[in-house]
């Protein structure tokens, strides 16, 4: 292992204790261009801005890594935490959910939220609500010809209750379809 390798793993080590996430250091061949170099990955936890400016914090202790600046930064998501962050973002200003395209809501939310699989377990819950509705959405999708995603779909269905209910209607929605289908008690009969 060279020194270059041992710094990147030090360095993952360090950003992993910081966040709580398990950060791997990858070295993807030659830099060229936007590819190859080193790679530094997670999943959920801090967006890409907290880790560049985490990586600020230590580019003095690494003098065999490149400019840690150079780093490629690739944070991937879990289902649930791109739900759960799709719903602190429009819950901090829930005009958004009107200044962008439906198709891009879910993806725009998790990259600007930190940490969503660290909300309170009402959001938590919220998220997995919406979740379903969006494998709900998919599920249901015309399996011939063009049909929306299940994240459009479900989008779309958020911005017409903001519309005509409000940020709240949006929850107390949420909240119902938590509950799931309701369903008779049946007795056996002899």
């Amino acid at each position: 292992m060279t020194n270059r390798s041992r710094q990147a793993a030090k360095l993952a080590q360090l950003l992993s204790e910081r966040t709580g996430r398990s950060v791997r250091a990858v070295h993807d061949g030659p830099k060229q261009g936007r590819y190859g170099g080193w790679v530094l990955d997670w999943v959920d936890g801090p967006t890409l801005d907290t880790m560049r400016a985490l990586l600020t914090e230590y580019a003095d202790q690494f003098p065999d890594l490149p400019p840690l600046g150079e780093f490629r930064l690739s944070r991937s998501r879990t289902d649930e935490s791109e739900a759960v962050a799709m719903l602190l973002w429009l819950d901090a200003e829930p005009d958004r959910a009107s200044t962008y395209a439906p198709t891009f809501l879910f993806g725009m939310a998790h990259d600007a939220t930190d940490d969503p699989d660290q909300a309170p377990e009402i959001w938590q819950r919220r998220g997995r609500t919406l979740r379903n509705l969006v494998d709900q959405a998919y599920s249901n999708a015309s399996p011939t010809g063009y049909a929306p995603s299940g994240h459009t779909v479900v989008a779309e269905q958020i911005i017409e209750q903001i519309h005509t209910g409000g940020w709240e209607s949006v929850l107390a929605w949420l909240d119902h379809a938590e509950q799931g289908p309701r369903y008779r008690h049946l007795r056996a009969v002899d």
